[in-house]
Protein backbone atom coordinates (compact mmCIF):
# COMPACT_ATOMS: atom_id res chain seq x y z
CA UNK A 1 0.00 0.00 0.00
CA UNK A 2 1.17 3.35 -0.77
CA UNK A 3 0.25 6.71 1.36
CA UNK A 4 -2.28 7.85 -1.38
CA UNK A 5 -3.95 3.99 -0.85
CA UNK A 6 -3.76 4.51 2.83
CA UNK A 7 -5.29 8.07 2.54
CA UNK A 8 -7.82 6.80 0.17
CA UNK A 9 -9.13 3.22 3.05
CA UNK A 10 -9.05 5.83 5.76
CA UNK A 11 -11.37 8.80 4.15
CA UNK A 12 -13.22 5.40 3.14
CA UNK A 13 -13.35 4.60 7.08
CA UNK A 14 -14.57 7.83 8.20
CA UNK A 15 -17.31 7.27 5.70
CA UNK A 16 -16.25 9.88 3.18
CA UNK A 17 -18.43 10.13 0.10
CA UNK A 18 -17.30 13.05 -1.51
CA UNK A 19 -13.52 14.74 -1.80
CA UNK A 20 -13.70 18.19 -3.00
CA UNK A 21 -11.04 19.95 -4.86
CA UNK A 22 -9.23 22.26 -7.36
CA UNK A 23 -7.35 19.63 -9.19
CA UNK A 24 -3.43 19.67 -9.75
CA UNK A 25 -0.08 19.28 -8.87
CA UNK A 26 1.00 15.57 -6.90
CA UNK A 27 -2.69 15.08 -5.69
CA UNK A 28 -3.68 12.29 -9.04
CA UNK A 29 -2.22 9.40 -7.40
CA UNK A 30 -4.64 10.30 -4.39
CA UNK A 31 -8.00 10.74 -6.39
CA UNK A 32 -7.43 7.57 -8.48
CA UNK A 33 -7.60 6.08 -4.69
CA UNK A 34 -10.12 7.36 -3.99
CA UNK A 35 -12.04 6.34 -7.39
CA UNK A 36 -10.84 2.62 -5.93
CA UNK A 37 -13.00 2.91 -2.90
CA UNK A 38 -16.20 4.46 -4.37
CA UNK A 39 -15.51 7.69 -3.36
CA UNK A 40 -16.92 10.39 -6.03
CA UNK A 41 -14.10 13.63 -6.50
CA UNK A 42 -16.32 17.08 -7.09
CA UNK A 43 -14.06 19.64 -9.14
CA UNK A 44 -14.66 22.99 -8.15
CA UNK A 45 -13.79 25.96 -10.79
CA UNK A 46 -11.20 27.50 -7.97
CA UNK A 47 -10.20 26.46 -4.14
CA UNK A 48 -12.38 29.09 -2.44
CA UNK A 49 -15.64 27.22 -4.23
CA UNK A 50 -14.72 23.59 -3.75
CA UNK A 51 -13.99 24.17 -0.03
CA UNK A 52 -17.20 26.04 0.01
CA UNK A 53 -18.49 23.32 -1.11
CA UNK A 54 -16.69 21.00 1.39
CA UNK A 55 -18.03 23.38 3.87
CA UNK A 56 -21.90 23.61 3.73
CA UNK A 57 -21.41 19.74 3.05
CA UNK A 58 -20.18 19.46 6.44
CA UNK A 59 -21.97 21.50 8.17
CA UNK A 60 -25.31 20.16 6.95
CA UNK A 61 -24.13 16.63 7.92
CA UNK A 62 -21.62 17.08 10.54
CA UNK A 63 -19.29 14.61 9.27
CA UNK A 64 -15.31 15.09 8.55
CA UNK A 65 -15.28 16.32 5.10
CA UNK A 66 -12.11 16.36 2.88
CA UNK A 67 -10.83 18.56 0.06
CA UNK A 68 -7.23 19.46 -1.11
CA UNK A 69 -5.55 22.01 -3.48
CA UNK A 70 -1.74 22.11 -4.78
CA UNK A 71 1.05 23.46 -3.06
CA UNK A 72 2.36 26.97 -3.33
CA UNK A 73 -0.01 29.61 -4.49
CA UNK A 74 -3.51 26.83 -4.37
CA UNK A 75 -2.58 26.80 -0.69
CA UNK A 76 -2.44 30.26 -0.39
CA UNK A 77 -5.80 30.46 -1.05
CA UNK A 78 -6.63 28.38 1.96
CA UNK A 79 -6.88 30.32 4.40
CA UNK A 80 -9.54 32.53 2.80
CA UNK A 81 -11.28 29.27 1.83
CA UNK A 82 -11.24 27.82 5.32
CA UNK A 83 -12.11 31.75 7.05
CA UNK A 84 -15.86 30.71 6.68
CA UNK A 85 -15.69 27.36 7.72
CA UNK A 86 -13.86 28.52 10.75
CA UNK A 87 -16.09 31.18 11.98
CA UNK A 88 -18.88 28.46 11.84
CA UNK A 89 -16.99 25.54 12.99
CA UNK A 90 -17.52 23.08 10.22
CA UNK A 91 -15.25 20.07 10.36
CA UNK A 92 -13.73 21.06 7.11
CA UNK A 93 -10.28 18.73 6.64
CA UNK A 94 -7.92 20.21 3.91
CA UNK A 95 -5.29 17.69 3.06
CA UNK A 96 -2.73 19.25 0.40
CA UNK A 97 0.94 18.87 -0.97
CA UNK A 98 3.65 20.17 0.39
CA UNK A 99 7.23 20.99 -1.64
CA UNK A 100 9.34 18.11 -2.38
CA UNK A 101 11.34 17.40 0.63
CA UNK A 102 14.72 17.25 -1.36
CA UNK A 103 14.54 20.75 -2.87
CA UNK A 104 12.73 21.91 0.24
CA UNK A 105 14.40 25.62 0.95
CA UNK A 106 16.23 25.62 -2.31
CA UNK A 107 13.97 28.00 -3.93
CA UNK A 108 11.30 25.00 -5.11
CA UNK A 109 8.86 25.87 -7.77
CA UNK A 110 5.94 27.73 -5.89
CA UNK A 111 7.64 26.85 -2.19
CA UNK A 112 6.07 28.67 0.46
CA UNK A 113 6.14 27.63 4.61
CA UNK A 114 2.64 26.69 4.69
CA UNK A 115 1.65 25.76 8.00
CA UNK A 116 1.98 28.97 9.43
CA UNK A 117 -0.95 30.21 6.94
CA UNK A 118 -3.45 28.33 8.23
CA UNK A 119 -2.34 28.87 12.00
CA UNK A 120 -5.38 31.33 12.33
CA UNK A 121 -8.35 29.52 10.27
CA UNK A 122 -8.15 26.22 11.80
CA UNK A 123 -7.96 24.15 15.21
CA UNK A 124 -5.15 21.99 14.22
CA UNK A 125 -2.51 22.55 11.75
CA UNK A 126 0.47 20.40 10.70
CA UNK A 127 2.91 18.50 8.30
CA UNK A 128 3.46 14.89 7.72
CA UNK A 129 6.47 14.11 9.33
CA UNK A 130 6.87 10.73 7.87
CA UNK A 131 4.92 9.00 5.37
CA UNK A 132 4.33 5.97 7.77
CA UNK A 133 2.44 8.22 10.45
CA UNK A 134 -0.48 9.05 7.78
CA UNK A 135 -3.16 7.44 9.77
CA UNK A 136 -2.37 7.82 12.70
CA UNK A 137 -2.17 11.82 12.02
CA UNK A 138 -5.07 12.00 10.11
CA UNK A 139 -6.91 10.51 12.80
CA UNK A 140 -5.36 13.45 14.65
CA UNK A 141 -6.84 16.07 11.96
CA UNK A 142 -10.19 14.12 12.20
CA UNK A 143 -10.24 14.46 16.00
CA UNK A 144 -9.91 18.26 16.09
CA UNK A 145 -12.44 18.99 13.67
CA UNK A 146 -14.98 17.26 15.34
CA UNK A 147 -14.39 17.36 18.70
CA UNK A 148 -15.38 19.69 20.96
CA UNK A 149 -16.24 23.18 19.93
CA UNK A 150 -15.40 21.73 15.77
CA UNK A 151 -13.44 23.46 13.50
CA UNK A 152 -11.03 22.97 10.71
CA UNK A 153 -7.81 21.23 10.13
CA UNK A 154 -5.00 21.03 7.91
CA UNK A 155 -2.86 18.36 6.41
CA UNK A 156 0.36 19.10 4.67
CA UNK A 157 2.19 16.21 2.99
CA UNK A 158 5.23 16.91 0.75
CA UNK A 159 4.80 16.48 -2.84
CA UNK A 160 7.19 13.36 -3.25
CA UNK A 161 5.32 11.16 -0.83
CA UNK A 162 2.69 10.48 -2.14
CA UNK A 163 3.37 7.23 -3.83
CA UNK A 164 5.45 6.32 -1.30
CA UNK A 165 5.13 2.58 0.07
CA UNK A 166 4.06 2.33 3.66
CA UNK A 167 5.46 -0.19 5.93
CA UNK A 168 3.28 -2.86 7.55
CA UNK A 169 3.01 -0.52 10.65
CA UNK A 170 0.52 1.71 9.21
CA UNK A 171 -3.19 0.43 10.38
CA UNK A 172 -6.04 1.72 8.59
CA UNK A 173 -8.82 2.20 11.10
CA UNK A 174 -11.63 5.18 12.33
CA UNK A 175 -12.07 6.25 15.74
CA UNK A 176 -16.16 5.13 16.12
CA UNK A 177 -16.06 7.92 18.65
CA UNK A 178 -15.02 10.70 15.97
CA UNK A 179 -16.98 9.82 13.10
CA UNK A 180 -18.80 12.81 13.48
CA UNK A 181 -19.76 16.53 15.52
CA UNK A 182 -20.55 16.49 18.85
CA UNK A 183 -18.01 13.50 19.70
CA UNK A 184 -17.12 12.50 23.06
CA UNK A 185 -20.41 14.25 24.67
CA UNK A 186 -19.82 15.38 27.98
CA UNK A 187 -22.19 15.93 30.71
CA UNK A 188 -22.57 18.56 33.29
CA UNK A 189 -21.94 18.22 36.74
CA UNK A 190 -25.28 17.60 38.43
CA UNK A 191 -24.78 20.50 41.04
CA UNK A 192 -24.70 23.27 38.16
CA UNK A 193 -27.62 21.59 37.04
CA UNK A 194 -29.36 22.23 40.22
CA UNK A 195 -27.88 26.07 40.70
CA UNK A 196 -29.48 26.59 36.96
CA UNK A 197 -32.34 25.74 38.37
CA UNK A 198 -32.54 27.62 41.56
CA UNK A 199 -31.53 30.53 39.13
CA UNK A 200 -34.91 29.79 37.04
CA UNK A 201 -37.04 29.35 39.97
CA UNK A 202 -36.41 33.26 40.97
CA UNK A 203 -37.13 34.46 37.50
CA UNK A 204 -40.65 36.02 36.67
CA UNK A 205 -39.17 37.14 32.52
CA UNK A 206 -36.92 34.00 31.58
CA UNK A 207 -35.91 33.50 27.86
CA UNK A 208 -33.58 30.98 26.06
CA UNK A 209 -31.56 31.88 23.86
CA UNK A 210 -30.11 28.84 21.23
CA UNK A 211 -27.06 29.38 19.72
CA UNK A 212 -25.27 26.96 16.44
CA UNK A 213 -23.52 24.82 19.37
CA UNK A 214 -27.57 23.54 19.72
CA UNK A 215 -27.67 22.30 15.88
CA UNK A 216 -23.94 20.89 16.14
CA UNK A 217 -25.27 18.58 18.65
CA UNK A 218 -28.13 17.90 16.99
CA UNK A 219 -30.09 18.83 20.38
CA UNK A 220 -32.90 20.68 18.57
CA UNK A 221 -36.02 17.64 20.76
CA UNK A 222 -34.27 18.53 23.60
CA UNK A 223 -34.36 22.60 23.23
CA UNK A 224 -37.87 22.10 22.21
CA UNK A 225 -38.59 20.13 24.71
CA UNK A 226 -37.49 22.43 27.73
CA UNK A 227 -38.85 25.36 26.14
CA UNK A 228 -42.64 23.59 26.24
CA UNK A 229 -41.67 22.15 29.48
CA UNK A 230 -40.96 25.72 30.80
CA UNK A 231 -43.51 27.79 28.68
CA UNK A 232 -40.77 30.33 27.74
CA UNK A 233 -40.08 32.15 24.54
CA UNK A 234 -37.28 31.32 22.90
CA UNK A 235 -34.70 33.25 20.63
CA UNK A 236 -31.99 32.04 18.10
CA UNK A 237 -28.75 33.31 17.41
CA UNK A 238 -28.70 33.48 13.38
CA UNK A 239 -26.25 30.58 13.84
CA UNK A 240 -28.76 28.75 15.59
CA UNK A 241 -31.39 29.38 13.49
CA UNK A 242 -33.71 26.24 13.27
CA UNK A 243 -32.97 25.08 17.10
CA UNK A 244 -36.30 25.23 17.19
CA UNK A 245 -38.96 25.69 14.36
CA UNK A 246 -39.97 29.30 13.84
CA UNK A 247 -43.47 28.70 13.47
CA UNK A 248 -43.53 26.69 17.02
CA UNK A 249 -45.74 29.00 19.06
CA UNK A 250 -42.57 30.14 21.51
CA UNK A 251 -40.42 30.80 18.72
CA UNK A 252 -39.65 34.44 18.54
CA UNK A 253 -36.73 34.48 16.00
CA UNK A 254 -33.35 35.67 15.01
CA UNK A 255 -31.37 38.21 17.46
CA UNK A 256 -28.02 40.27 17.04
CA UNK A 257 -27.85 42.97 14.59
CA UNK A 258 -29.33 40.95 12.12
CA UNK A 259 -32.88 40.41 13.86
CA UNK A 260 -36.32 40.71 14.52
CA UNK A 261 -36.80 43.83 16.42
CA UNK A 262 -39.11 41.24 18.95
CA UNK A 263 -36.15 38.85 19.51
CA UNK A 264 -34.05 41.92 20.36
CA UNK A 265 -36.52 43.25 22.99
CA UNK A 266 -37.41 39.81 24.43
CA UNK A 267 -33.49 39.48 25.09
CA UNK A 268 -33.32 43.07 26.10
CA UNK A 269 -36.34 42.38 28.95
CA UNK A 270 -35.89 39.55 30.32
CA UNK A 271 -33.94 39.14 33.80
CA UNK A 272 -32.83 34.95 33.32
CA UNK A 273 -31.55 34.08 29.79
CA UNK A 274 -30.99 30.47 29.38
CA UNK A 275 -27.55 31.18 26.60
CA UNK A 276 -26.87 26.87 24.94
CA UNK A 277 -24.41 26.60 22.33
CA UNK A 278 -23.42 30.31 21.88
CA UNK A 279 -20.38 32.50 21.89
CA UNK A 280 -22.24 35.61 22.98
CA UNK A 281 -20.48 37.29 20.37
CA UNK A 282 -20.62 40.67 18.65
CA UNK A 283 -23.32 39.24 16.10
CA UNK A 284 -26.08 37.42 18.37
CA UNK A 285 -25.64 40.25 21.08
CA UNK A 286 -26.30 43.28 18.58
CA UNK A 287 -22.73 44.29 19.61
CA UNK A 288 -23.34 43.59 23.53
CA UNK A 289 -26.67 45.79 23.77
CA UNK A 290 -28.35 42.66 24.66
CA UNK A 291 -28.51 40.92 27.20
CA UNK A 292 -27.79 43.84 29.54
CA UNK A 293 -25.74 43.54 32.17
CA UNK A 294 -28.57 42.90 35.08
CA UNK A 295 -29.89 39.93 33.39
CA UNK A 296 -28.74 36.46 35.73
CA UNK A 297 -27.04 34.42 32.65
CA UNK A 298 -27.10 30.64 32.74
CA UNK A 299 -24.36 29.35 29.93
CA UNK A 300 -24.12 26.08 28.27
CA UNK A 301 -21.71 25.51 26.15
CA UNK A 302 -19.34 22.77 25.04
CA UNK A 303 -16.03 25.00 24.93
CA UNK A 304 -15.24 26.28 28.31
CA UNK A 305 -13.59 29.00 26.82
CA UNK A 306 -16.70 30.72 25.75
CA UNK A 307 -18.39 30.41 29.16
CA UNK A 308 -18.23 34.35 30.82
CA UNK A 309 -16.10 35.84 28.21
CA UNK A 310 -18.52 38.64 27.36
CA UNK A 311 -21.18 38.57 30.59
CA UNK A 312 -21.16 37.87 34.15
CA UNK A 313 -22.70 34.20 34.46
CA UNK A 314 -24.73 33.31 37.37
CA UNK A 315 -23.59 29.52 36.25
CA UNK A 316 -21.05 28.04 34.02
CA UNK A 317 -21.97 24.56 32.48
CA UNK A 318 -19.19 23.51 30.28
CA UNK A 319 -21.38 20.76 28.66
CA UNK A 320 -22.78 19.33 25.35
CA UNK A 321 -25.94 21.05 24.78
CA UNK A 322 -28.04 17.82 24.32
CA UNK A 323 -27.28 15.74 27.32
CA UNK A 324 -26.73 19.22 29.52
CA UNK A 325 -30.73 20.38 27.76
CA UNK A 326 -32.37 16.72 28.71
CA UNK A 327 -30.75 16.85 32.23
CA UNK A 328 -32.01 20.39 32.95
CA UNK A 329 -35.78 19.58 31.58
CA UNK A 330 -35.87 17.02 34.14
CA UNK A 331 -34.22 18.61 37.00
CA UNK A 332 -36.54 21.35 36.34
CA UNK A 333 -39.28 19.13 35.84
CA UNK A 334 -38.68 17.56 39.47
CA UNK A 335 -38.59 21.05 41.00
CA UNK A 336 -41.91 21.58 39.97
CA UNK A 337 -41.19 24.87 37.20
CA UNK A 338 -42.46 26.52 36.57
CA UNK A 339 -45.26 25.74 38.85
CA UNK A 340 -49.34 26.55 38.63
CA UNK A 341 -50.12 29.27 38.02
CA UNK A 342 -46.91 30.01 36.58
CA UNK A 343 -45.31 32.76 37.39
CA UNK A 344 -44.29 33.85 34.26
CA UNK A 345 -47.01 33.38 31.75
CA UNK A 346 -48.00 36.58 31.51
CA UNK A 347 -44.64 37.43 30.32
CA UNK A 348 -45.32 34.64 27.71
CA UNK A 349 -48.32 35.29 26.16
CA UNK A 350 -46.89 39.30 26.18
CA UNK A 351 -44.24 38.01 24.03
CA UNK A 352 -46.38 36.03 21.56
CA UNK A 353 -48.65 38.90 21.03
CA UNK A 354 -45.81 41.33 20.23
CA UNK A 355 -44.66 38.40 18.00
CA UNK A 356 -48.36 38.62 16.30
CA UNK A 357 -47.80 42.35 16.09
CA UNK A 358 -44.45 42.06 14.21
CA UNK A 359 -45.92 39.73 11.79
CA UNK A 360 -48.15 42.12 11.04
CA UNK A 361 -46.21 45.21 10.26
CA UNK A 362 -44.38 42.79 7.99
CA UNK A 363 -47.25 41.80 6.16
CA UNK A 364 -47.78 46.04 5.49
CA UNK A 365 -44.38 46.12 4.51
CA UNK A 366 -44.97 43.97 1.95
CA UNK A 367 -48.28 44.97 0.55
CA UNK A 368 -46.30 48.00 -1.19
CA UNK A 369 -44.86 45.71 -4.00
CA UNK A 370 -43.12 48.10 -6.09
CA UNK A 371 -40.64 50.81 -4.79
CA UNK A 372 -39.16 53.08 -7.40
CA UNK A 373 -40.19 50.65 -10.25
CA UNK A 374 -38.69 47.64 -8.40
CA UNK A 375 -39.58 44.80 -6.63
CA UNK A 376 -39.53 45.65 -2.59
CA UNK A 377 -37.54 42.46 -0.48
CA UNK A 378 -40.32 42.36 2.09
CA UNK A 379 -42.60 41.32 -0.70
CA UNK A 380 -40.16 39.09 -2.52
CA UNK A 381 -38.91 37.70 0.97
CA UNK A 382 -43.03 37.51 1.86
CA UNK A 383 -43.69 35.62 -1.42
CA UNK A 384 -40.68 33.24 -0.99
CA UNK A 385 -41.78 32.37 2.61
CA UNK A 386 -44.96 31.21 2.05
CA UNK A 387 -43.07 28.78 -0.91
CA UNK A 388 -40.93 26.97 1.96
CA UNK A 389 -41.24 23.74 2.42
CA UNK A 390 -40.48 22.31 5.70
CA UNK A 391 -37.83 19.91 4.85
CA UNK A 392 -36.07 22.93 2.26
CA UNK A 393 -32.58 24.21 2.75
CA UNK A 394 -31.74 27.39 2.79
CA UNK A 395 -28.43 29.14 1.64
CA UNK A 396 -28.22 32.38 2.39
CA UNK A 397 -24.78 34.39 1.71
CA UNK A 398 -23.45 36.91 4.28
CA UNK A 399 -24.26 40.75 4.81
CA UNK A 400 -28.23 41.85 3.57
CA UNK A 401 -29.14 38.26 2.45
CA UNK A 402 -28.30 36.78 6.07
CA UNK A 403 -30.16 39.70 7.38
CA UNK A 404 -32.95 39.06 5.18
CA UNK A 405 -33.34 35.22 5.22
CA UNK A 406 -32.87 34.94 9.09
CA UNK A 407 -35.58 37.46 9.88
CA UNK A 408 -37.97 36.66 7.69
CA UNK A 409 -37.53 33.63 6.03
CA UNK A 410 -39.11 31.25 8.56
CA UNK A 411 -37.93 27.44 8.89
CA UNK A 412 -40.51 25.40 9.78
CA UNK A 413 -39.21 22.29 11.14
CA UNK A 414 -35.98 22.20 13.75
CA UNK A 415 -32.69 20.78 12.34
CA UNK A 416 -29.96 21.59 10.22
CA UNK A 417 -31.85 23.81 7.18
CA UNK A 418 -30.40 27.11 7.60
CA UNK A 419 -26.70 27.72 6.14
CA UNK A 420 -25.30 30.63 5.69
CA UNK A 421 -22.06 32.53 5.11
CA UNK A 422 -20.56 33.18 8.33
CA UNK A 423 -18.55 36.88 6.71
CA UNK A 424 -17.14 35.24 3.43
CA UNK A 425 -19.29 37.23 1.00
CA UNK A 426 -20.34 35.22 -1.96
CA UNK A 427 -19.67 31.94 -0.41
CA UNK A 428 -23.53 30.99 -0.63
CA UNK A 429 -23.85 30.02 -4.31
CA UNK A 430 -20.89 27.19 -4.29
CA UNK A 431 -21.75 26.42 -1.01
CA UNK A 432 -25.06 25.41 -2.52
CA UNK A 433 -24.15 23.30 -4.74
CA UNK A 434 -22.34 21.02 -1.57
CA UNK A 435 -25.60 21.46 0.25
CA UNK A 436 -27.43 20.06 -2.49
CA UNK A 437 -24.45 16.97 -2.43
CA UNK A 438 -25.27 16.29 1.30
CA UNK A 439 -28.73 16.78 1.17
CA UNK A 440 -29.97 14.57 -1.62
CA UNK A 441 -32.77 14.04 -4.23
CA UNK A 442 -35.56 14.23 -1.43
CA UNK A 443 -34.81 17.84 -0.26
CA UNK A 444 -35.05 21.13 -2.01
CA UNK A 445 -32.08 23.52 -2.31
CA UNK A 446 -32.05 27.21 -2.16
CA UNK A 447 -29.13 29.65 -2.53
CA UNK A 448 -30.21 33.43 -1.69
CA UNK A 449 -27.29 35.65 -2.98
CA UNK A 450 -27.10 39.63 -3.88
CA UNK A 451 -26.25 40.65 -7.35
CA UNK A 452 -22.54 41.24 -5.49
CA UNK A 453 -22.12 38.22 -4.02
CA UNK A 454 -23.19 36.07 -7.36
CA UNK A 455 -20.21 37.61 -8.78
CA UNK A 456 -17.50 35.76 -7.18
CA UNK A 457 -18.46 32.04 -8.49
CA UNK A 458 -20.67 32.88 -11.16
CA UNK A 459 -18.37 29.88 -13.25
CA UNK A 460 -19.61 26.96 -10.79
CA UNK A 461 -22.82 27.38 -12.74
CA UNK A 462 -20.90 24.87 -14.70
CA UNK A 463 -19.74 22.68 -11.81
CA UNK A 464 -23.55 22.49 -10.84
CA UNK A 465 -24.56 21.41 -14.51
CA UNK A 466 -22.09 19.12 -14.50
CA UNK A 467 -23.05 17.14 -11.24
CA UNK A 468 -26.75 17.19 -12.59
CA UNK A 469 -27.75 19.34 -9.21
CA UNK A 470 -31.65 20.98 -9.48
CA UNK A 471 -30.25 24.06 -6.80
CA UNK A 472 -32.11 27.14 -7.51
CA UNK A 473 -30.55 30.32 -6.63
CA UNK A 474 -32.67 33.51 -6.19
CA UNK A 475 -30.39 36.63 -6.61
CA UNK A 476 -31.99 39.69 -5.05
CA UNK A 477 -30.28 42.28 -7.90
CA UNK A 478 -30.43 45.74 -6.68
CA UNK A 479 -27.11 46.62 -9.28
CA UNK A 480 -25.22 47.32 -6.07
CA UNK A 481 -23.07 46.54 -3.02
CA UNK A 482 -26.62 47.39 -1.08
CA UNK A 483 -24.67 47.01 2.70
CA UNK A 484 -21.97 49.60 1.34
CA UNK A 485 -24.72 52.05 0.03
CA UNK A 486 -26.78 52.10 3.33
CA UNK A 487 -23.50 52.75 5.34
CA UNK A 488 -22.74 55.59 3.44
CA UNK A 489 -26.65 56.89 3.19
CA UNK A 490 -27.36 56.59 6.97
CA UNK A 491 -23.97 56.55 8.28
CA UNK A 492 -22.34 59.21 7.02
CA UNK A 493 -23.17 62.44 5.14
CA UNK A 494 -24.74 63.07 2.15
CA UNK A 495 -21.50 64.64 0.55
CA UNK A 496 -19.52 61.67 1.24
CA UNK A 497 -21.56 59.14 -0.65
CA UNK A 498 -19.13 56.68 -3.42
CA UNK A 499 -21.14 55.63 -5.82
CA UNK A 500 -18.20 54.49 -7.97
CA UNK A 501 -17.87 52.11 -4.87
CA UNK A 502 -21.14 50.80 -4.51
CA UNK A 503 -22.56 50.46 -7.72
CA UNK A 504 -22.94 47.79 -10.58
CA UNK A 505 -24.73 47.37 -13.90
CA UNK A 506 -27.85 46.30 -13.94
CA UNK A 507 -26.78 42.78 -15.66
CA UNK A 508 -28.76 39.83 -17.01
CA UNK A 509 -28.20 37.20 -14.58
CA UNK A 510 -30.76 34.87 -15.79
CA UNK A 511 -29.03 35.56 -19.87
CA UNK A 512 -25.72 34.67 -18.15
CA UNK A 513 -27.43 31.79 -16.64
CA UNK A 514 -29.25 30.22 -19.99
CA UNK A 515 -25.56 30.62 -22.00
CA UNK A 516 -24.14 28.20 -19.34
CA UNK A 517 -26.93 25.73 -20.24
CA UNK A 518 -29.56 26.31 -16.85
CA UNK A 519 -32.65 27.69 -16.34
CA UNK A 520 -32.40 31.28 -16.04
CA UNK A 521 -35.76 33.42 -15.39
CA UNK A 522 -35.98 37.28 -14.46
CA UNK A 523 -38.75 38.39 -12.04
CA UNK A 524 -39.93 41.96 -12.13
CA UNK A 525 -43.10 42.16 -11.04
CA UNK A 526 -44.91 41.06 -7.41
CA UNK A 527 -46.56 37.26 -7.60
CA UNK A 528 -44.16 35.80 -10.21
CA UNK A 529 -41.33 34.86 -7.94
CA UNK A 530 -43.13 31.30 -7.07
CA UNK A 531 -44.29 30.18 -10.33
CA UNK A 532 -40.91 30.80 -11.50
CA UNK A 533 -39.13 28.65 -8.44
CA UNK A 534 -41.60 26.26 -8.94
CA UNK A 535 -40.60 26.18 -12.96
CA UNK A 536 -36.96 25.97 -12.04
CA UNK A 537 -37.71 23.19 -10.01
CA UNK A 538 -39.34 21.19 -12.49
CA UNK A 539 -36.50 22.22 -15.19
CA UNK A 540 -34.68 19.11 -13.20
CA UNK A 541 -30.89 21.42 -13.45
CA UNK A 542 -29.47 24.15 -11.76
CA UNK A 543 -31.23 27.60 -12.02
CA UNK A 544 -31.14 30.90 -11.31
CA UNK A 545 -33.88 33.77 -10.28
CA UNK A 546 -33.10 37.23 -11.28
CA UNK A 547 -35.06 39.46 -9.21
CA UNK A 548 -34.88 42.96 -9.83
CA UNK A 549 -34.97 44.21 -6.33
CA UNK A 550 -35.01 47.79 -4.74
CA UNK A 551 -31.62 48.69 -2.90
CA UNK A 552 -33.86 51.63 -1.37
CA UNK A 553 -35.45 49.51 1.28
CA UNK A 554 -33.17 48.40 4.55
CA UNK A 555 -33.55 44.66 5.70
CA UNK A 556 -34.14 44.21 9.59
CA UNK A 557 -29.90 45.87 10.46
CA UNK A 558 -30.07 47.75 14.00
CA UNK A 559 -26.96 49.85 13.03
CA UNK A 560 -30.05 51.69 10.74
CA UNK A 561 -32.57 52.93 13.13
CA UNK A 562 -32.75 56.19 11.14
CA UNK A 563 -33.94 54.28 8.30
CA UNK A 564 -37.05 52.95 10.20
CA UNK A 565 -36.02 49.33 9.97
CA UNK A 566 -36.23 48.66 14.00
CA UNK A 567 -40.18 48.63 14.49
CA UNK A 568 -39.46 44.88 12.86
Amino acid sequence: MNLSQAMAAMLKAYGAEYFFTLTGGPQEPLMEAQLGQGIKVVLGRTERSAFAMADAYARLTGKPTFGTAQYGCGTAMLPFALVDAYWAHSPLIAINSAPDINTKFMYEYQELEQVPMMAGVTKWAGELPAPDRIADVMRTAVRAAVSGSPGPAYLSIPMNWYTAELSDAVKIYAEPAFTAVAAQRSAPVAGDIERAVEVLAKASRPAILAGGGVLMSSAWDELTALAEALDVPVVTSISGKGAIAETHPLAVGVCGRYSRKIANDTMEECDVLVVVGSRLGAMGTDTFKVPTPDTAIVHIDADAMNLGRSYREEVSICADAKVALAMLTDAAGQAGLPGTPSPWEEWTRGIQGRLATWREKCRERAAEGMIDGRLNPFTVLAELNGEMRPDDVVVADTGYMAAWSGTILEQKAAGRGSLRAAGSLGWAFPAAIGAKLAAGDDRRVLCLSGDGGMGYHLADLETALRLGLQVTTVVMNNAAFGFSYDVQRYLHSQSERLPDATEFLDLDFAAIATAFGAHGETVVEPGELVPAMRRCEESGKAALINVKTSKEVTPPVGRYAAAGGRDI
